[in-house]
């Protein structure tokens, strides 16, 4: 039989809604706020998480996720920690454009995306290998300071899949078949020797924290 192990939780939440459009990347600046459905997600998360004894919040310094974080925080009474390695990766030169336009404008750096997904690096930009690397020290830092504790991370769809693909060992070549919904909360226990992905982009109303 397996012994279950201790394990420290990370609770992925990413931020609600915006207006920004599906089809266009998101800029590298603070980016949009929530809108309507935005902020009702989040304070639906802020009655969701009340019972889940949560020790620390770290958000990134988005105003979208900070605007998300804020019903939590006010349900928990603790204060947030902004950390930079929770940002939504970053693609340089091609930041606030659609794929369309990317395509006419970059047309040899899609190209060569198409064909290298995980290491290809928009000029100014970050792989997914670099994304990788700062949502994993984040992760490690989290279970270290934290280890047998909850904490939630309110951050974006990147640095959530991400995460994924490490706790499960999926190859990062297909971290992007894992869909995160607006307002959705992930919960990975992070144990001795595995982590256990307990549940998925779950909208608050059924499982508790």
């Amino acid at each position: 039989m397996r012994v279950k192990e201790p394990s420290t939780t990370i609770i992925f939440i990413r931020h609600g809604s915006t207006d920004f459009p599906e089809d266009r990347v998101y800029k590298g600046d603070n980016g949009p706020n929530l809108n309507t459905e935005g902020r009702l997600q989040a304070e639906r998360l802020g009655g969701w998480i009340r019972e889940g004894d949560i020790s620390a919040i770290f958000v990134s310094p988005t105003t979208r996720t900070i605007e998300t974080a804020t019903p939590i925080v006010k349900t928990l009474k603790l204060e947030y920690k902004i950390l930079d390695d929770l940002k939504e990766r970053g693609f340089g030169i091609w930041e606030g454009l659609t794929f369309r336009e990317i395509e006419d404008q970059y047309p040899d750096g899609l190209e060569k995306w198409k064909r290298d997904p995980i290491n290809y690096t928009p000029q100014d930009g970050e792989s997914i290998i670099d994304l990788q690397k700062r949502v994993s020290d984040v992760v490690q830092h989290a279970i270290q300071e934290h280890r047998g504790e909850k904490v939630v991370m309110v951050t974006h769809m990147g640095p959530i899949r991400v995460a994924i693909a490490m706790a499960l060992q999926i190859p990062l070549t297909n971290y992007r078949h894992v869909q995160i919904h607006p307002g959705s909360a992930t919960r990975i226990d992070y144990g001795i020797t595995a982590a256990n992905l307990i549940y998925l982009s779950a909208i608050p109303g059924g499982n508790r924290p």
